[in-house]
């Protein structure tokens, strides 16, 4: 609900700034001026430099990539995601709820893993989820047949099994390759995009898919943020999303890591987060409107399957 949404937001940015923008010491340990796209390429000044509390967002005049200024670093991000930190306040009303667990279990993890499923002619074959939290995408491809499943997150001991699904850690001592990795809202998480797809790709079989899903800076609801300002805590999540990303984006990061677009969709809530609670316009109206975006590629997250050469 937005008004769930606007108190932990708000309790979020109180957080930002007490912890990396009051302080000029933790400024300077927790927070630098980016100068990189994820692309690869060098930022330069642009018109379109836009300012939302407590950050101003850049788009790359090369790929259309949009990122915060200043970026926040590893050393930041740990403070945001450690155990008990305030990134905890936004799993326990977001992530954690029953209500929010099953829709994410039932509906958005059985349709992820359909579309991987579908990527293979045979259930046989080996699958790295690449901050797979709690495990759920797992779980769904576990129940629908696929057997050799792994999950990397910060959050498990080196080797662990929960019904037949082995976590981790570190996919470094995992010491071999995978017919897909996928990784579902990882990759804007990050400080060094390109740097983390270089390294995952080396654990990629030959054929084998690279699945993502990250928020698009192509979408309509970022030009409706661009345009008028709008602080949308669902789409941003400021301090949390250090990226968005185009669709020159996935074309740049394809030929550099050699690699080609299999598939690519848009998803999202565009519509709803816009136009608010409105009880005027019913729910076919918004689903109808909804799919008309995500037919053109304007939705606010992508969706796509790299397949290795």
């Amino acid at each position: 609900k937005l008004k769930e949404m606007l108190f932990v937001e708000k309790k979020f940015n109180n957080f930002l700034k007490k912890k990396f923008f009051n302080n000029k010491k933790n400024r300077k340990r927790f927070l630098y001026i980016n100068k990189i796209c994820a692309c690869g390429s060098v930022l330069k000044k642009t018109k379109q430099r836009i300012y939302i509390k407590p950050f101003f967002y850049n788009k790359c005049s090369i790929c259309s990539t949009i990122s915060i200024d200043p970026m926040i670093n590893r050393k930041g991000l740990d403070v945001i995601y450690s155990q008990g930190g305030i990134y905890s306040l936004y799993q326990k009303n977001f992530v954690e709820k029953k209500s929010k667990k099953f829709l994410r279990n039932n509906i958005i993890n059985q349709r992820k893993a359909n579309q991987v499923i579908s990527l293979f002619k045979k259930k046989k074959f080996s699958l790295i989820d690449f901050g797979c939290g709690d495990g759920g995408f797992l779980k769904m491809l576990k129940k629908k047949g696929v057997k050799n499943l792994i999950g990397i997150d910060k959050r498990y001991n080196n080797n662990q099994f929960f019904n037949g699904i082995h976590f981790s850690n570190n996919i470094e001592k995992l010491k071999k390759k995978f017919d897909c990795i996928t990784m579902w809202g990882v990759l804007e998480h990050v400080n060094e995009p390109l740097v983390l797809l270089k390294y995952l790709r080396k654990f990629l079989k030959k054929n084998g898919f690279l699945v993502m899903e990250f928020p698009s800076s192509d979408s309509l609801l970022m030009s409706y943020i661009i345009q008028n300002r709008y602080d949308s805590p669902r789409f941003l999540e400021k301090g949390r999303h250090l990226f968005f990303f185009s669709h020159k984006f996935i074309k740049i990061i394809s030929k550099k890591l050699n690699l080609k677009i299999f598939d690519l969709e848009t998803n999202g809530l565009d519509f709803q987060t816009i136009i608010g609670e409105n009880k005027k316009i019913k729910e076919k109206e918004i689903f109808f409107i909804q799919e008309n975006i995500d037919n053109n590629l304007l939705s606010d997250h992508y969706r796509v399957a790299l397949k290795k050469k």
